[in-house]
């Protein structure tokens, strides 16, 4: 079935000029992961962003993304002469001007130009933005500090699970707070405020339970944070700009 869709979308841009939408990242067990979009339009003009696959890389270095991005350009017989756009992160392996992805492909195809993801600039934007508001900055920090003492440890997630199915059956559970995506922050904020009773219950039971000192210094704070009236302040705040 995959391959049959792969071949109609192959088919469907034999001879038309596309462009090429690439990202990465590492998945749960720890695999980087490369995903491949291509986006053209039809002969109705209608615009078509098409998921080509995910992929498994070697090593996130460009010259191993170009290599990937060629061999699957080669297995659905796309030429990349018809490349006439590229839409990547900023990262240096992506847009560096030496030896990145785009640099590398505009050497391959002079008219593929490249352009920095608008979603991931906003992202940029929005952060720079943030850092000069000290009341969103500490809240944000504090949930990130949340949901990584609880997601990162199977035994305080055992913890925290016990309790949100005692007092907060219709929750889904806590979400991890993404460090860079701005845009997807909304799911996880939600879920701290859907979950405040039974993180309220967990800190207790999970200081009690961790014996490294350090450990137990972060866990003994969080409460005294996210209960504070700036926490509060700067949450809602947060909240009503992600959603």
């Amino acid at each position: 079935m995959a391959l049959m869709i792969l071949r109609k979308i192959a088919s469907e841009l034999s001879g038309k000029i596309y462009t090429i939408m690439v990202d990465e990242t590492t998945d749960l067990s720890n695999t980087e992961q490369m995903v491949l979009c291509l986006r053209y339009v039809d002969d109705d003009l209608e615009v078509h962003e098409e998921v080509i696959g995910l992929h498994t890389l070697e090593s996130t270095s460009a010259d191993m993304i170009v290599s990937t991005i060629q061999d699957i350009l080669l297995r659905l017989n796309i030429r990349i002469d018809h490349c006439r756009g590229q839409c990547y992160d900023g990262a240096y392996n992506m847009s560096g001007v030496r030896s990145g992805v785009a640099t590398q492909l505009i050497r391959l195809e002079s008219r593929a130009l490249y352009t920095h993801c608008y979603g991931h600039a906003l992202n940029l934007a929005t952060q720079d933005a943030l850092k000069g508001v000290k009341i969103m900055k500490d809240a944000l920090d504090t949930v990130f500090e949340i949901t990584k003492l609880i997601k990162k440890s199977p035994k305080r997630d055992i913890i925290f699970q016990r309790f949100k199915d005692d007092v907060t059956i219709a929750s889904p559970g806590l979400r991890v707070l993404c460090p860079t995506r701005w845009t997807v922050r909304a799911e996880a904020l939600a879920s701290i405020a859907e979950n405040y009773h039974a993180l309220q219950l967990t800190w207790d039971v999970a200081k009690d339970a961790t014996r490294d000192t350090e450990m137990r210094a972060r866990i003994g704070e969080l409460p005294l944070k996210w209960r504070s009236l700036t926490f509060f302040m700067g949450f809602h705040l947060v909240e009503s700009f992600s959603t």
